[in-house]
């Protein structure tokens, strides 16, 4: 499969597949990363020559998924909505760091989700994989991944130990993606 990751901050997903992909752990190739903003992450598609695109523009990102021939979109710290013409056009997931349905939703990314579990007293959070549609983090579900947090003494030692996770649970999911096509 030709992959399209779509970034918005650090890129630490998008550098753990970059790593797997060099490992051969599956067949994907990563064609493409996409970004709304100039976000730090883009630096790991420079340094991979992989191609890369900065905008908001729906068509002009359509353009760039189809001249890759992208075959599956993959949001690791995605901010924005993705739009119903996207939706339309590709397969896509997601990856969040929560088990969904809980800490999903508007507001809920990144650290914000550790600092509401943490806040809340929960002893086990974790990664859900999801197939993404119209609502917020909404899609069916394709894998989830649970991990004790009940000694982490703040939301940046849950997000640490929530990402060692989401890096393995994604290189996983693709692999299983391709063995079903």
């Amino acid at each position: 499969m030709n992959l399209a990751v779509f970034i918005s901050g650090t890129g630490t997903n998008l550098k753990a597949l970059i790593d797997v992909q060099k490992e051969k752990f599956f067949d994907s190739r990563i064609k493409l990363v996409v970004s709304n903003k100039n976000a730090k992450g883009l630096d790991f598609a420079k340094d991979n020559n992989i191609n890369y695109i900065v905008s908001k523009d729906d068509d002009e990102i359509l353009g760039e998924l189809k001249k890759h021939d992208i075959d599956l979109i993959v949001l690791a710290g995605y901010l924005p909505k993705i739009s119903k013409k996207l939706i339309n056009s590709y397969e896509i997931i997601n990856i969040h760091p929560s088990l969904l349905p809980k800490y999903g939703g508007k507001g809920y990314y990144g650290i914000h989700v550790h600092e509401a579990v943490f806040e809340n007293k929960e002893t086990i959070s974790g990664v859900t994989i999801h197939h993404v549609n119209e609502n917020l983090d909404d899609g069916d579900i394709i894998i989830q991944k649970e991990v004790d947090i009940s000694t982490c003494k703040s939301a940046q030692e849950i997000a640490d130990k929530i990402l060692k996770i989401e890096h393995q649970s994604l290189k996983e999911v693709i692999k299983k993606m391709e063995e079903d096509n």
